[in-house]
């Protein structure tokens, strides 16, 4: 039988991927209708949100399909930590930490947007006169970096647990880390897309402003704060891809190994 542990990762990977469907579902239902009504920047944006939506919705559904309960043949998973493993294990261990070094501007942000979002009353009269309309933009603005966001913690976590199972010779070792590698990929092309389309919103914004005619010390604050915006949130989606790959390499040897014994 499966262990505890195994239970309790497979229910959580189950639990990611459903909410992965879910997510690329409600995009797709809300974006493909609309694709016909709108034209230009806003079209290619929404474009990409469907983009998103359906590498969610598949990949989702994929990692369902791996976890799903099979006949139990094996005795024992992964032999420790000898030849190859524990490369793996050490490259389970280094890539989150590097991760984690890399996006300390990044993670610096979000500390000071969850410290101004709590400091400010903006929540307390959300329902005050409509003016609960001003988290709309903000939700919009903040959606791209907490998809990274979310990949960051989802690589952490996928790291500790995945080295915790090596250790245990947990005997579904390499479809639980497949299911976390279909996950992870989710949210890293997730980032990288999202990306695009914050790229694709400030170029589409610049002609406004131009328009609107601010003052200069207005137009060095807009340019300023769409400057670091996308500066904290395309370099993360590059880090993110590069840290994919180093979980994506491993699949072929895992695979293999666990279909020798």
């Amino acid at each position: 039988m499966d262990v505890l542990a195994d239970r309790v990762v497979a229910l959580g990977l189950r639990l990611a991927s459903t909410a992965l469907v879910f997510a690329g579902g409600a995009l797709l239902v809300a974006g493909i209708p609309t694709l016909s009504s709108v034209s230009g920047a806003v079209r290619d944006i929404l474009i990409v949100l469907v983009e998103i939506g359906g590498v969610f919705a598949l990949l989702g559904v994929a990692a369902t399909y791996v976890l799903r309960p099979r006949p139990f043949r094996e005795s024992h998973g992964p032999s420790g930590f000898g030849g190859w493993r524990l490369a793996f294990a050490l490259t389970l261990l280094a890539v989150p930490a590097w991760l984690l070094l890399r996006l300390q501007p990044f993670l610096s942000e979000w500390r000071e947007v969850a410290l101004l979002l709590w400091s400010s009353d903006l929540w307390q009269t959300a329902n005050a006169n409509m003016s609960g309309v001003v988290l709309l933009p903000i939700a919009a603005a903040l959606t791209p970096p907490f998809v990274e966001l979310l990949a960051v913690v989802a690589f952490v976590v996928s790291s500790l647990v995945m080295v915790g199972l090596l250790a245990t010779k947990s005997a579904r070792f390499s479809s639980l880390y497949v299911a976390a590698v279909l996950v992870l990929t989710a949210l890293v092309v997730g980032s990288a897309r999202g990306a695009s389309a914050a790229r694709m919103t400030a170029e589409a914004l610049q002609p406004l402003i131009d328009a609107s005619r601010p003052r200069p010390e207005e137009e060095a604050l807009i340019r300023n704060a769409m400057d670091r915006y996308e500066t904290a949130v395309v370099p993360t989606a590059t880090a993110l891809v590069w840290a994919w790959l180093g979980y994506a390499i491993w699949i072929p040897p895992v695979v293999l190994s666990s279909r020798r014994r």
